[in-house]
C-alpha cells in the first residue's frame, strides 16, 4: 500500500518508516490508516473544488449584472481583491494626507525635514556600494504601476462595513438562488449560508485557501473558518487572513475556532460586539423525528456562562451526593439515580428555588394513602428551627402527615410542640404517649438555590482578564475557561466582584503562560489555573472537555521517593487530560511525549502520529503590544519576518463560464457579420463615388461628345420629391392592377392608343346639365393642355426622361 504523499523517506536505515500526509500528522508506512487518509484528503480537495465552482458562478453573475466587460479569448475577468482594494485606498489616503500636510507646511514657510531613519549613516555609506538613483526613471515606473493598477476595477460592491452574508443577500439574484438551491437540494436559508461560506473562504481568505489546497487544513477547518468569518466586516478580513496564513496547522477544528474567536474579538470594537450580542439574544427551538427537541439560547456570553455554571454546579452537587452544599440536616442522604445531563435538563426547565419535603402517609385504620408537601424553608429562606436535630426531619414528616387541611400554618411553627390529634376510628393518645399515624415515608425535593454565598462557592465563573483591561488602559477582551472571549466591560465587572485574583505571567512573543513548577505530586492551585489558561481543553486530539474539569497528567511519572530526580510537577511535564483519556494513557493505549513545554507528541496504535501545540493567545500578544506602546519600546525583535508571511494577492482573476463564453462568441459573430455588411456597403459606396468622380472627369475632358445621365426636370426639388414623367393612364392602370392583385406583366396597355370613351361618357343621357358641363370643361382642359401635360400620352418632354421600372422604383404619390 502506498503512502499518502509522494515524498521519499530518509536514506538512513534508522529513520522511522512514516509518511507525512500533511503538516498536521504522519502515518506509518503500510498502515491500515493510509487508504483512509488518502480518501479523506481527496474528499477535502473535492469539497474545496465545489466551493470554488460555486463562488465562481456567483461572482461571474455579479460581474455580468454590474456590466463588467466580458474578456476576449481566453482572458479571465480581472478586478482587485478585497485586500488589494483596501491597500490601494489606504495608500491614496496616506498620499492625500501627506499632500495636505506638505501644503500646510509650504503655506507656513517651513521647509520639510528629512527623517533620521531614511538618512544613511557614514558607516553604511562607506561599506555599501554606490547606487545611482534615477529620479525620473523611478517616477515613470511609479506612474506606470499606478496606471496599471487603476485599470483594474475594485471588488464588486465592496463596502468596508458589510460582511459576506449581507453581500450575498444583496447581490445574488433570486433566479440564480433557486437554480443553486436545486443543485444543492437545500432551502433558501441554507443556500444563502453555503454561498456566504464559499465567498468568504475563496475571496475573503485567499491565503488560507492556498493552505487548504496544500492539504494543511481539512473540510472541518474550512467550515469553522467560514462560520466564524462570514459575518465579519470586509475591513477585518485581510488581517484575519494574515493571521491564518502564519498560523500553525491545527490538529482539530476546535482549536482553530477558539483562535479565530479571540482574533475576531480583538478586531471588532468591544462596543459593537456587546451591542450585537445583546440585539441578537434569542431562543430557538427545533424538533426532531424521535420526539425530542433542541432549545438554543443565544445572548451575551457572560450571562450565558453564568447561567450554565449555576446549573452545572447544582447538578454536580446532587450527582455527587454533596449534602453539605444544601445545608441538609443530619441523617438525610441524597439518593438520585439521574445522570448529570438529566439533572442539568431538569434544573434548567424548572429553575424555581425551593427546598421542600414530600410525605406519603398511610392511615393505620382506614388504609388510605395521602401525600402532602410542606416547605422546609421559612419566610426568610432559612431552615425551620428544629429540622437540623437528630430526629427533627422525621418528626417534621410525621407532623406533615398528621396535619389537617386547616393547619398548614401551624406546621411551620414549633416542631417540638405537642398536639393530640384523634380520628373517628382511633382515640386520641393519652398523656405521655405518641400518636401512631401509620407508616410514613418522606423524601426531600431540592430546587436550585440562588443565594450569593452558594453561587460564589458552587457556581463560580473563572475569567482571565488582561492586566491593562483591568486597569482601564485598554479594551482587550477577557476569556472564559474554554477560551471564549468576554467583552472588556463585562470582564472588568466580573473581576471587580471577584474575591480572589491570581496573577499569570505570559510569554511576550507567543502569549502563552510561562513556566511554573512544584515539587509535590498534587498540582498546586496556581499551577493548575496556569495550565488551564495555557491548554484550555484536554490535549488529546478531538477531545473538547474543558481543562478546568480535567485531570493533570504527568508525562514522565512522578518519582515519589525522590521528586527531584524526575517527573516534576512543572511545565514541560504536565498537561490536562480528561478522566477517560487519562485512563487510556495510563493503560498504554497510546504514547505521549513532551519534547518541550507547550508541545505534545501523540503516537497511536494504528500508525498515526501527530503533534499538539498549546493554542495561540492573540489577546495576550496584543496586550504586550499595548504595554510596548505605553512604554515607548521598540518591537523589532517581536515582529514576524516578512519572508514568513505570504504576500497578499491584489488581483482577482475569474474565468468566464461556458454559457458566458458561448454568449460572448455569439455576440461577437453577430457583431462581425454586421461590421462586414457595413464594410461592404461602405466599400460599394466608395467605389460608386469614385466611379462618378471618374465619369465627371471624363465628361469634362470630352464635353462635346459626352452622354449625360437622365436627370429630373428643371425646377424640381430633388431633396423633397422625385418628379417622374410618363403616361398618366398607364400609371392608373398599374394602380388598379395592383389593387386587384394582378400581375403587372399581364397588363395589356398601349400608351400610343387614343383614349377610349368611358362608361361615364356613354351614359351621358343620365348626367344632369351641370355634370355635363363639368365633363365638357374637363375634356376641354385636357385638349388645351395637349402635349404640355407630362402625364398625357401625347406629351413629349423637351429633356431626357428617366428610364425606370415601376416595380423597383414606383412614384412617391
Amino acid at each position: 500500500m502506498k503512502g499518502t504523499t509522494d515524498r521519499s523517506t530518509p536514506a538512513h536505515a534508522e529513520a522511522p518508516e512514516t509518511t507525512p500526509s500533511s503538516p498536521r500528522l504522519t502515518i506509518r508506512f503500510e498502515s491500515s490508516m493510509s487508504r483512509f487518509a488518502e480518501e479523506s484528503a481527496a474528499a477535502d480537495r473535492a469539497y474545496l473544488s465545489a466551493f470554488e465552482s460555486l463562488s465562481a458562478v456567483v461572482l461571474e453573475q455579479v460581474f455580468i449584472g454590474l456590466d463588467f466587460p466580458i474578456p476576449e479569448g481566453s482572458e479571465p475577468f480581472r478586478c482587485e481583491t478585497i485586500a488589494g482594494t483596501f491597500e490601494r485606498r489606504d495608500k491614496e489616503s496616506r498620499h492625500a494626507a501627506a499632500a495636505d500636510s506638505q501644503a500646510v507646511g509650504e503655506k507656513s514657510g517651513a521647509e520639510p525635514s528629512e527623517s533620521a531613519v531614511d538618512a544613511p549613516s557614514s558607516a553604511e555609506a562607506a561599506t555599501d556600494p554606490a547606487v545611482f538613483y534615477d529620479e525620473d526613471f523611478a517616477r515613470e515606473q511609479k506612474k506606470a504601476e499606478d496606471a496599471a493598477r487603476n485599470l483594474l476595477p475594485e471588488f464588486p460592491e465592496l463596502d468596508s462595513g458589510i460582511c459576506f452574508s449581507k453581500w450575498v443577500y444583496d447581490n445574488v439574484d433570486s433566479d440564480d438562488l433557486v437554480e443553486i438551491s436545486t443543485v444543492l437540494g437545500t432551502n433558501s436559508g441554507r443556500t444563502y449560508r453555503q454561498l456566504s461560506s464559499a465567498m468568504t473562504i475563496l475571496y475573503g481568505l485567499p491565503r488560507f485557501t492556498d493552505r487548504v489546497r496544500a492539504g494543511e487544513f481539512t473540510r472541518a477547518h474550512v467550515d469553522v473558518a467560514a462560520q466564524q468569518c462570514q459575518n465579519v466586516a470586509f475591513e477585518f478580513l485581510p488581517r484575519i487572513d494574515a493571521f491564518l496564513a502564519t498560523k500553525k496547522a491545527d490538529v482539530t477544528c476546535d482549536s482553530l475556532r477558539r483562535a479565530l474567536t479571540k482574533m475576531i474579538a480583538l478586531l471588532v470594537p468591544p462596543t459593537d460586539a456587546t451591542e450585537i450580542a445583546t440585539k441578537r439574544r434569542r431562543i430557538d427551538v427545533e424538533g426532531y423525528k424521535d420526539g425530542s427537541a433542541c432549545l438554543t439560547v443565544s445572548g451575551p456570553s457572560a450571562e450565558i456562562f453564568s447561567c450554565y455554571n449555576r446549573i452545572q454546579a447544582m447538578a454536580l452537587a446532587i450527582n455527587g451526593k454533596n449534602k453539605s452544599a444544601f445545608n441538609l440536616p443530619a441523617g438525610v442522604e441524597l439518593n438520585d439515580d439521574r445522570s448529570i445531563s438529566q439533572l442539568e435538563y431538569d434544573l434548567f426547565v424548572r429553575p424555581v428555588p425551593e427546598l421542600s419535603v414530600k410525605v406519603v402517609a398511610v392511615d393505620s385504620v382506614t388504609g388510605i394513602q395521602t401525600a402532602k408537601e410542606a416547605p422546609m424553608l421559612g419566610a426568610d429562606g432559612e431552615l425551620i428551627p428544629g429540622l437540623d436535630a437528630e430526629d427533627g426531619l422525621a418528626d417534621y414528616a410525621k407532623r406533615v402527615a398528621a396535619q389537617s387541611p386547616d393547619a398548614d400554618s401551624a406546621i411551620a411553627g414549633d416542631v417540638s410542640g405537642d398536639q393530640s390529634i384523634g380520628s373517628a376510628f382511633a382515640p386520641a393518645p393519652k398523656d405521655g404517649d405518641q400518636a401512631d399515624h401509620g407508616p410514613v415515608e418522606y423524601s426531600i425535593k431540592l430546587r436550585m438555590p440562588t443565594s450569593q454565598s452558594w453561587l460564589a462557592n458552587q457556581a463560580a465563573t473563572v475569567v482571565t482578564v488582561p492586566f491593562l483591561t483591568l486597569t482601564g488602559d485598554s479594551d482587550l477582551p477577557g476569556t472564559f475557561a474554554d477560551g471564549s472571549p468576554v467583552p472588556a466591560e463585562a470582564a472588568r465587572t466580573i473581576a471587580g466582584r471577584s474575591k480572589s485574583i491570581q496573577r499569570i505571567l505570559t510569554d511576550p512573543a507567543t502569549g502563552t503562560p510561562i513556566d511554573a513548577k512544584a515539587t509535590t505530586y498534587t498540582v498546586p492551585r496556581d499551577l493548575r489555573k496556569t495550565l488551564i489558561e495555557q491548554w484550555t481543553v484536554c490535549t488529546v486530539p478531538g477531545c473538547s472537555r474543558r481543562a478546568e474539569k480535567s485531570e493533570m497528567d504527568h508525562v514522565n511519572p512522578f518519582f515519589h521517593l525522590a521528586p527531584l530526580k524526575g517527573g516534576l510537577t512543572r511545565f514541560g511535564n504536565i498537561h490536562p487530560l480528561c478522566r477517560l483519556h487519562h485512563a487510556l494513557k495510563t493503560a498504554g493505549r497510546y504514547r505521549v511525549t513532551m519534547p518541550k513545554s507547550g508541545v505534545i507528541d501523540y503516537e497511536f496504535r494504528h500508525g498515526i502520529s501527530t503533534t499538539v501545540s498549546a493554542p495561540e493567545q492573540p489577546i495576550n500578544v496584543a496586550q504586550v503590544l499595548d504595554f510596548a506602546a505605553l512604554a515607548h519600546l521598540g518591537l523589532e525583535r517581536w515582529t514576524l519576518p516578512v519572508s514568513m508571511v505570504p504576500t497578499v494577492p491584489t488581483v482577482l482573476e475569474l474565468m468566464p463560464g461556458e454559457s458566458t463564453i458561448r454568449e460572448r462568441d455569439e455576440k461577437k459573430r453577430l457583431r462581425e457579420e454586421r461590421d462586414a455588411k457595413q464594410r461592404r456597403l461602405s466599400e460599394a459606396f466608395n467605389d460608386q463615388r469614385a466611379a462618378r468622380q471618374r465619369l465627371r472627369l471624363e465628361r469634362c475632358l470630352d464635353w462635346e461628345n459626352s452622354v449625360f445621365q437622365p436627370c429630373l426636370p428643371a425646377g424640381s426639388d430633388t431633396a423633397a420629391v422625385k418628379q417622374l414623367t410618363g403616361n398618366a393612364r398607364y400609371a392608373q392602370v398599374v394602380k388598379w392592377a395592383r389593387l386587384a392583385k394582378l400581375d403587372i406583366d399581364d397588363i395589356d396597355f398601349d400608351p400610343n392608343e387614343p383614349d377610349k370613351p368611358s362608361a361615364r361618357t356613354n351614359a351621358g343621357s343620365s348626367i344632369t346639365g351641370s355634370e355635363g358641363n363639368t365633363q365638357s370643361e374637363d375634356t376641354a382642359m385636357r385638349k388645351d393642355a395637349g402635349t404640355a401635360d407630362p402625364w398625357d400620352h401625347r406629351f413629349v418632354s423637351k429633356t431626357v426622361n428617366w428610364d425606370h421600372d415601376l416595380e423597383v422604383d414606383p412614384p412617391p404619390f
